[in-house]
């Protein structure tokens, strides 16, 4: 079996691109949770722990990415996809706060017409 075969299919030795991936998993449970019902009774945690795990994801996916150039390219598609998922998550949070915040803005205006 030739060396590109066997470095397929062994483990990845980028640790850095491996947490990455569950800091950007982590993130994604924590918008999950709000199809769960259990993070509408404090949402604002599960969008702060979101965001937190999202940036986290995004810089050890960095490092992921420069530490996979010593290692010949080994996990660097991990550490690619946590920088691409992370940015992905921080973009979902701001368009739900932005949104919250339309919907409380849209309520005090029909609240004071009243």
């Amino acid at each position: 079996m030739s060396d590109t075969q066997s470095r397929r299919t062994s483990p990845s030795r980028n640790r850095p691109a491996k947490a990455g991936m569950v800091f950007a998993g982590l993130s994604i449970a924590c918008i999950g949770n709000f199809f769960t019902g259990i993070a509408w009774l404090n949402p604002g945690i599960f969008v702060g722990m979101a965001i937190l795990f999202a940036l986290l994801a995004i810089g050890v996916g960095h490092v992921g990415r420069y530490r996979g150039r010593s290692l010949d390219g080994d996990g660097r598609g991990m550490a690619l996809l946590s920088i691409v998922l992370g940015w992905l998550m921080l973009f979902v949070c701001v368009i739900a706060i932005v949104t919250l915040m339309g919907l409380i803005a849209g309520l005090a205006v029909i609240v004071d017409s009243v």
